[in-house]
């Protein structure tokens, strides 16, 4: 239980860029072992050829290009500018400098036939206005035989953490604050993301549901670096010091049994789809 009168203002003024933010606090509570999880589906290795699509901050181009050595080749594209200058910036401070980096839609991608072994997409598919469209392209950078894997999260309801930040975001600011959590969701049925796969071509097509743990050992730091990286943000900001700490106690409150000894402990579900070209 977190204490009525626990100060929440200087938790809120964080001084890193969304990109920065989701880097320190997602990637390591929850989005960095599911990009290890992704990675070890694409049976990646030494001299793949490997493109990360919708690679946001590149923890899954990070995680790839130790696999591929210096053999192998790491492309990773993304629409947010922002996302793929920061994603460079950390690669190149972990030494990873000869990873490729494309801003640019996924109908657009770098090279004009078949050049990967492997695609990588970490909950993007469900984001993209359209999606049939975008597996083809994905199916089509790959070689023969190339492999295709991607994830897409369950339903919100099936992730605790999802679904208690929307029921009291909804509560405080209308409707508009569930639409990214029903967005990241939206495509949760497994037949339905096999349908498409289908649709676009690939064949030996396997979904397999996965469930791990989001960890951190302070869930109010998490919840206010967390929430920064998104338009929420905004609102959140914009709130009295009063409200903003009453919120995160609901949210903190709605999280209770998904704490232990060493902090946040929250399962999260999701489908992770393999498929061959």
């Amino acid at each position: 239980m977190v204490a009525q009168d626990t100060p929440f203002e200087w938790q809120w003024q964080l001084s890193c860029s969304g990109p920065e933010a989701y880097e320190r606090y997602i990637v390591p509570a929850w989005m960095g072992r599911w990009a290890e999880a992704l990675v070890a589906a694409g049976a990646v290795g030494a001299g793949d050829r490997v493109l990360d699509v919708a690679c946001g901050t590149g923890v899954v181009a990070r995680k790839a290009a130790r696999l591929v050595g210096p053999k192998g080749r790491l492309t990773g594209v993304d629409f947010n500018e922002d996302m793929v200058r920061a994603a460079k910036r950390f690669a190149d401070q972990e030494g990873l400098s000869g990873i490729e980096w494309h801003c640019g839609d996924v109908l657009g991608l770098p090279g004009d036939k078949p050049e990967y072994d492997v695609v990588l997409c970490q909950q993007g598919v469900q984001f993209f206005p359209d999606r049939p469209a975008a597996l083809k392209a994905m199916r089509a950078a790959l070689v023969p035989g190339g492999r295709l894997v991607l994830s897409c999260w369950r339903a919100v309801a099936r992730i605790p953490l999802f679904a208690v930040l929307a029921d009291v975001l909804e509560g405080y600011f209308g409707p508009a604050m569930r639409a990214g959590f029903q967005a990241s969701s939206s495509l949760s049925d497994r037949e339905d993301l096999r349908a498409l796969l289908q649709e676009a071509g690939f064949n030996d097509i396997r979904v397999r549901l996965e469930i791990q743990a989001a960890r951190h050992p302070d869930l109010l730091e998490l919840l206010a670096g967390y929430l920064s990286v998104f338009p929420s943000g905004t609102a959140i900001a914009a709130m009295s010091e009063t409200d903003r700490a009453a919120m995160f106690r609901s949210m903190a409150e709605g999280l209770r049994d998904f704490q232990d000894d060493d902090g946040l402990a929250v399962p999260m579900e999701s489908h992770v789809a393999t498929a061959m070209r």
